[in-house]
């Protein structure tokens, strides 16, 4: 999942970089991702992968790093 989403940063959000350049750690806003960004990604995560977010889900935890959207996905995915 992780090199889906590395490629959908990618990919949707028009970054000049390789999926290999970007950690799982590192904060998405030293990719130059901002909140406009963010809501994009967002958009196209709940697309790809099926899932729906609450407002409640969405915040700068979750939304921080690849690793934890990865967890928010899961979570979402997880039945209930």
């Amino acid at each position: 999942m992780q090199q889906q989403l590395k490629e959908l940063l990618i990919e949707r959000l028009f970054l000049d970089l390789e999926p290999d350049e970007i950690e799982a750690d590192t904060p998405l806003a030293e990719y130059g991702i901002d909140s406009f960004l963010l809501l994009e990604l967002i958009v196209a995560i709940e697309e790809i992968f099926d899932v729906r977010f609450d407002q409640s889900d969405i915040n700068a935890d979750t939304l921080r790093s690849i690793n934890s959207l990865q967890e928010l996905i899961q979570a979402k995915q997880s039945p209930s």
